[in-house]
């Protein structure tokens, strides 16, 4: 019934929110950073190709409004200090584990199950389809 991204009613919706809805301030300041990005690539930030328009003299108000309620990030800074990279490797501490290591516990209990080979039992079932045919 209509639930995917290229629905025609989903896409129209959404221009709708974008235009005029709720996500109108959040799209201008997208568009601003954008447009700013994309002159300063071009021009190298020396001057301003687009002139200001009578009528956008009110979203401009309420753009800049909304820029001084939201903290946006400095793209200059961005673009020349490299991000530090986020280590993925090593344990998660979840709440589980933690509740373990303040027990005394360790953090994941070992198995002592035997399969019928009389082998150590695996964690998953391997070999067996985990979806229903």
């Amino acid at each position: 019934m209509a639930k995917s991204t290229r629905s025609k009613v989903k896409r129209s919706f959404r221009a709708k929110k974008r235009g005029e809805g709720v996500y109108a301030a959040t799209e201008a300041a997208r568009l601003q950073r954008l447009n700013s990005k994309l002159t300063a690539k071009f021009d190298d930030g020396d001057e301003e190709l687009a002139e200001p328009v009578e009528g956008d003299a009110v979203q401009d108000s309420n753009l800049i409004a909304f820029l001084d309620a939201m903290e946006l990030d400095d793209s200059a800074n961005s673009s020349t200090t490299k991000p530090s990279r986020v280590s993925t490797h090593g344990p998660r501490n979840s709440r589980r584990e933690e509740w373990r290591k303040s027990k005394g516990m360790t953090p994941v209990s070992k198995s002592t199950r035997m399969n019928r080979q009389g082998l150590p039992a695996a964690r998953r079932k391997s070999g067996r389809p985990s979806r229903r045919r």
